[in-house]
């Protein structure tokens, strides 16, 4: 078996390399992030004695470097296992006794589900940071703007630090499913925009959304839980005589910390 954890852009020529020096049978798959791509590249560029392996494993740890790697890295985790036109139901049984080995779960999906998924959590990302560090650098107050970069401002754009030409080769290997996303973000940041402009609530409740959201993907959730519904206090109700509703809910204690879930915002 072969694993191939190179950039996209390095894949094809690789197949080229393996075709002629590998005669026997032979299992290979790749930790690329655009399964359909690469799976064309197999069926046009491998011989019959390949089976090409669609699959990837969501690594929840950064690994910036080879030394940093270690077997635990896999315990626990999914591991992306979708069918392909280079693969045979021997080598894909195989490969699963091979992952389950390293302590990874199964976890089938069809190749473009796949690749819609992984371009927007994976590649949109620096996408987004890049389009921020533009749309500030090319005004023109940005020689004094660029003074006040803190560590903020270094963490929310760190993505921007992946090589350019992996980031537009993964853009452009996956540009159906990443247009789509980027219209997503478009119409999501034109929500937060009128939001601004018209001074509306919507604007908190987006916000809270996404932080909810984002609490309960650490938190291991993977359904939506009931949320409780709770009578005002009467500190609230002082300081909505005082401030008006909109802001006293700012302003008091949203009821008992402990009856809320880690993921959930006082509201």
């Amino acid at each position: 078996m072969i694993v191939i954890d190179s950039s996209i852009s390095e894949i094809k020529s690789q197949f080229e390399q393996l075709k002629s020096l590998v005669k026997n049978y032979c299992m290979i798959t790749d930790f690329s992030h655009s399964k359909k791509r690469i799976e064309t590249w197999a069926t046009e560029i491998l011989p019959a004695n390949f089976c090409y392996i669609a699959a990837r494993p969501l690594i929840k740890k950064e690994i910036p470097e080879l030394v940093n790697s270690n077997p635990d890295m896999f315990k626990g985790i999914r591991y992306c296992i979708m069918e392909s036109e280079k693969s045979d139901k021997d080598g894909i049984e195989w490969f699963i006794k091979f992952i389950e080995l390293l302590g990874c779960k199964p976890y089938f999906l069809d190749i473009h589900e796949h690749d819609s998924y992984t371009a927007g959590i994976d590649i949109l990302l620096p996408i987004i940071s890049s389009t921020i560090i533009n749309s500030l650098s090319k005004s023109d107050s940005w020689p004094e703007m660029r003074k006040f970069v803190t560590h903020e401002f270094e963490k929310q754009t760190d993505l921007a630090n992946r090589d350019p030409i992996d980031t537009e080769i993964n853009s452009i290997t996956s540009s159906q499913p990443l247009i789509h996303w980027l219209d997503q973000t478009i119409k999501s940041l034109y929500e937060i925009r009128n939001s601004i402009d018209q001074n509306s609530d919507d604007l908190l409740n987006l916000l809270i959304d996404a932080w909810e959201v984002k609490g309960k993907i650490f938190a291991g959730i993977d359904e939506d839980i009931p949320q409780h519904v709770e009578l005002p206090s009467s500190s609230q109700s002082i300081a909505s005589a005082m401030f008006g509703a909109k802001l006293a809910s700012r302003m008091t204690d949203h009821g008992d910390k402990n009856l809320r879930k880690s993921w959930e915002y006082p509201r």
